[in-house]
């Protein structure tokens, strides 16, 4: 960590300018929270599974047993799932008050792996099916999530000019994302963030919450704020090597205990970058005071929120990944409208409502929150009642906030300028 530091100081001065300026921009409240009577935009994001293929082995990869595989959706696999995308999008935006967006998340497996005549080729058939205009309007983005072990500036050029939008995973504490030899990764990630930074090519960063991050988040959001990037902590879920004993594993009281701490450490920055999900769970303490609402993560009322297709075309909720006995359909076999009008995708949509009845009808922040903490990727170890990050940090924030007599003012110059 410590000489990924330092080469975050040789770039952190000149981004600083530039940075202020987005993270106004970046942070700003929700549509729903500035502007009264404007509907919010609806975003449907279609994680798309490209290719298996990586060259890391990070140990607590959920896609483990298949990182050394080759197959990738085809071109002529990818026309009937942009197809789909378009469709699904054009039902979503009839039906919505606000704007609709669509987000296609490139996902591995590493990306970046994919030659770059196939990620034109993919390009090439989104301009043709989504449309020209609709892509410059922002209807339709890209972003693409990566290790950025081994990146080409030629290739990042070609994200740069169709505007796909880069994700980095970097944890910065070694021993778990390694090659496939077993070395490790982080000063060679943290040397390719430099080539980013000389290229002006924006980005954002996940790092796994899990065993060997969660003594060290204050130092890690550090890193980050220092570069002016936003970041997500994802809490650790199922992966074939998750087990106990291995050494990245956390348990959720461990996780959370390592999320208070950076929320603590991050509300008193003078000078803050957006962190999800503390950013979002203090949006709903301050919808809550508010008495206002979200949208709901209701797909039965509102559609799709997060898809996710696989490698073979398989379409799944986030929740379901992989799981062939709930698999709602095949975007290369079906359309969309099959998809969504067959037994399956009923099936998981009565899923749904009976999850969020059975966890969210009395919960005190329904409303202000969407219950989408409930869908997210889970664990086997969850044991609570209640979402198990999301509802004791609502509460470990809102007691936080009432103690030192913030004001829903407070709270959106915090959020504004975070």
């Amino acid at each position: 960590m410590a000489r990924a530091k330092e080469r975050a100081e040789q770039t952190k001065e000149d981004r600083c300018e530039e940075t202020s300026q987005r993270d106004q921009v970046a942070g700003s409240l929700p549509k729903e929270v500035t502007l009264r009577n404007a509907a919010p935009t609806r975003t449907i994001t279609w994680v798309v599974k490209a290719s298996k293929l990586c060259n890391l082995r990070c140990r607590y990869c959920y896609e483990w047993n298949d990182l050394a595989k080759r197959d990738r959706i085809t071109l002529q696999q990818w026309r009937p799932l942009l197809i789909a995308i378009r469709t699904y999008h054009e039902m979503i935006a009839r039906q919505s008050e606000g704007a609709t967006e669509t987000e296609i998340c490139w996902h591995g497996g590493e990306p970046l792996l994919l030659p770059s005549d196939y990620i034109e080729g993919v390009m090439a058939l989104e301009h043709e099916i989504l449309g020209d205009a609709q892509l410059k309007r922002g209807e339709y983005r890209n972003s693409l999530q990566s290790n950025l072990y081994s990146v080409q500036k030629d290739k990042l050029q070609l994200l740069a000019r169709e505007h796909i939008e880069l994700g980095v995973s970097l944890d910065l504490v070694g021993g778990v994302r390694l090659t496939a030899a077993g070395q490790e990764t982080e000063d060679q990630v943290a040397r390719n963030i430099d080539l980013l930074t000389k290229l002006g090519i924006d980005f954002g960063a996940i790092v796994v919450l899990a065993g060997h991050t969660r003594r060290q988040v204050t130092e890690i959001y550090d890193f980050y704020e220092e570069l002016g990037v936003e970041v997500r902590f994802l809490p650790l879920f199922d992966s074939p090597l998750n087990e106990a004993g291995a050494s990245f594993a956390a348990s959720y009281p461990e996780m959370l205990d390592a999320l208070k701490t950076l929320f603590l450490h991050w509300i008193d920055r003078p000078r803050r970058t957006r962190v999800s999900p503390l950013h979002e769970y203090l949006e709903t303490i301050l919808l809550h005071m508010l008495g206002r609402s979200k949208h709901r993560y209701d797909r039965k009322a509102n559609g799709e929120f997060v898809l996710l297709v696989n490698t073979d075309g398989s379409l799944y909720e986030r929740i379901d990944a992989y799981d062939r006995t709930k698999m709602l359909g095949n975007v290369f076999d079906q359309s969309i409208n099959e998809v969504i009008s067959s037994p399956n995708y009923q099936a998981s949509l009565q899923r749904d409502v009976a999850l969020a009845e059975r966890y969210c009808s009395s919960c005190e922040y329904l409303g202000a929150c969407d219950t989408s903490p409930l869908f997210e990727s889970p664990r086997r170890d969850i044991g609570e009642a209640r979402c198990h990050v999301a509802y004791p940090l609502y509460r470990f924030i809102d007691e936080y906030v009432r103690e030192r007599r913030y004001t829903p003012s407070d709270l959106q110059r915090i959020l504004t300028f975070a």
